[in-house]
């Protein structure tokens, strides 16, 4: 663990100065913000809270695989991104705060009022003048180099002093600086990131619908409806008519029976007639005085035939 002295003597400086006040236990319990997450660890003076933990002066938040947020009690709030610790402290009237770390990435999104706030890292001291709108973004490696990003909407100019030395840089808004080796000679822009990782993308199963259900090669036929019976007369009784003689049906109306069978109701369909047949004239019947008589006669005896059936049948 690389730990410059500049770090130390602040943290000493804080300690002194809480425990040089007669209200040394008010100092200690100062509230300092709420903590949200969800593997983060506290280490120091807590409160549980409904929505999350309160965290009090002189705690130090440790954040795990997830970003940690800390909402300020004055207002705004910080990201402790994955694997970073951070240490707060506040000054007696809760207006300034003093964070401190070693290795990681942290953002501050907040308001600060006429004071200044202070962030301290193994090599150099930032210093937050107010009053502004701060968005930070810092990193630091285990090598020296850090980061400092300037975030859209800030309007703090961070002045950036090397902890052993006297040099110091001032880090405008709109600018990002790498400062490499912890040296302010080492200052160059960058375009890269400060800020916390882009979280990893979310894994989201795809399921493959079921292919649709294949139509059967062959389908049978409809089935056609049986046609329905009918029922109709059926005359089986053979008679013989004499001219001469008179008619008697009486007995074979007598052995008529009804029969069920089916009736095909398919349409047939004739042929054209061929030619010749529309050529040939239809034969000329030619009527004598001889033949009138015995016509006359059949007519009349079918006309009593068919009204005889009609009387019988009506």
């Amino acid at each position: 663990m690389r730990f410059s002295l500049q770090v130390l003597r602040w943290v000493r400086l804080a300690a002194t100065a809480c425990l040089a006040l007669s209200a040394a236990p008010a100092c200690a319990q100062q509230d300092v913000g709420e903590l949200f997450a969800t593997d983060a660890s506290v280490k120091g003076a807590v409160v549980l809270a409904n929505s999350g933990t309160k965290v009090m002066s002189g705690s130090s938040l440790s954040a795990g695989q997830q970003t940690a947020t800390l909402k300020l009690e004055r207002g705004g709030s910080m990201l402790i991104c994955p694997n970073t610790s951070l240490a707060v402290t506040t000054s007696q009237n809760g207006r300034q705060l003093m964070f401190s770390m070693n290795t990681g990435n942290i953002e501050m999104d907040y308001t600060i009022g006429a004071a200044s706030d202070n962030l301290l890292t193994p090599d150099f001291r930032l210093l937050m003048p107010g009053p502004a709108r701060l968005h930070l973004a810092v990193r630091v490696n285990a090598k020296g180099d850090t980061c400092v990003q300037s975030l859209a909407s800030n309007g703090s100019a961070v002045v950036v002093s090397e902890g052993m030395g006297d040099e110091s840089y001032q880090v405008k808004p709109n600018e990002a600086v790498l400062f490499a080796g912890g040296r302010i000679s080492g200052a160059t822009p960058t375009h890269d990131s400060c800020g916390c990782p882009a979280p990893p993308p979310t894994q989201v199963a795809k399921a493959t619908p079921p292919p649709p259900p294949t139509a059967p090669a062959t389908t049978d036929p409809p089935k056609s409806e049986p046609a329905p019976p009918e029922t109709h007369m059926v005359v089986d009784a053979p008679f013989i008519y004499k001219g001469n003689e008179p008619v008697d049906l009486t007995e074979n109306v007598a052995h008529l029976r009804m029969e069920t069978k089916p009736v095909n109701f398919d349409p047939v369909v004739a042929p054209p007639p061929s030619a010749s047949a529309k050529k040939t004239p239809a034969p000329k019947v030619q009527t004598t005085a001889s033949t009138d008589k015995p016509q006359q006669q059949k007519q009349g005896f079918f006309a009593k035939l068919g009204a005889f059936f009609a009387a019988i049948f009506h």
